[in-house]
């Protein structure tokens, strides 16, 4: 992913294609020149930090680069610029975990055994998260 394809793709970060906002950044639907969906984290970075990587950003990145788990989305790359600091990931069609269990028509389709086996399913992930938090 270049710089310049994320810039062109989201038309400056346009907030019509921001399909999220979270307390560390904002969620971008991109679409790459070669026709790949991706979801571009933008982090929200006060002013005044231009020359360093956030330790937050840093700690995602290293997480990201070094987790397999088959519920934590891919890091396909990412970006720190004096403008933007962007992380490139996997697109979920299906959004995230917390909106589909916010979404009672989706989440009253999950059976019981479908419920455990999500919340293994993210205590597996946590896990793995904590433990390379503990490496770093």
């Amino acid at each position: 992913m270049v710089y310049e394809n994320i810039i062109d793709a989201t038309k400056n970060f346009d907030p019509k294609y921001c399909i999220g906002i979270g307390g560390f950044g904002s969620v971008f639907r991109t679409e790459l020149p070669n026709g790949q969906i991706v979801a571009v984290k933008k982090l929200h970075t006060p002013k005044s930090v231009v020359s360093n990587i956030p330790k937050d950003f840093a700690n995602e990145i290293h997480m990201l680069t070094n987790i397999r788990h088959r519920n934590i989305v891919k890091l396909y790359g990412f970006r720190s610029h004096t403008q933007y600091k962007f992380l490139g990931c996997e697109f979920l069609d299906r959004g995230s975990l917390k909106f589909l269990l916010s979404n009672d028509k989706i989440a009253s389709q999950l059976d019981w055994i479908r419920r455990v086996n999500t919340i293994k399913d993210v205590a597996s992930a946590l896990c793995i998260c904590i433990m390379i938090v503990h490496l770093l």
